[in-house]
């Protein structure tokens, strides 16, 4: 009786410790995004949540994310010139990513839309202003 008395405990103990030490805890989305991106080849990857704000039931206000953005002071060129480049990775909630790529979102606080594809790395995303005539 005892035996099975501290399986049932030692098994609660584990699962405990399973629900505690980031299965499924906050901010998992974020760390992804900083894997892939600095798998991709971006250096001092830090990234922002944005967020949105809703009426959900009973009239209550919520914040939901709905992207990560990283934003990258890039040159492409000899001259100090630089360009402010955020790239974006669309996500469910601070949990999930949303699909598998990140995109090209604003260059210098200017919207841009179509540029290079699924999650374009540094050396695609240099390429990318040259050909914008972005003076970087």
């Amino acid at each position: 009786m005892a035996s099975r008395r501290y399986v049932a405990t030692a098994a609660s103990v584990a699962i405990a410790l399973v629900a505690l030490t980031g299965c499924g805890s906050d901010g998992d989305a974020e760390r992804e995004y900083v894997d892939k991106l600095s798998r991709a080849g971006y250096e001092a990857v830090t990234v922002s949540a944005e967020t949105k704000k809703s009426t959900g039931r009973k009239n209550r206000k919520r914040k939901s994310t709905v992207a990560y953005d990283f934003t990258w002071q890039v040159n492409t060129d000899s001259d100090p010139a630089t360009c402010e480049v955020t790239l974006e990775h669309p996500a469910y909630n601070s949990k999930s990513l949303r699909g598998d790529h990140w995109h090209v979102d604003e260059v210098d606080d200017e919207d841009v839309e179509g540029w290079g594809g699924n999650s374009p790395d540094p050396d695609t995303v240099r390429k990318l202003l040259r050909e914008h005539s972005y003076d970087c």
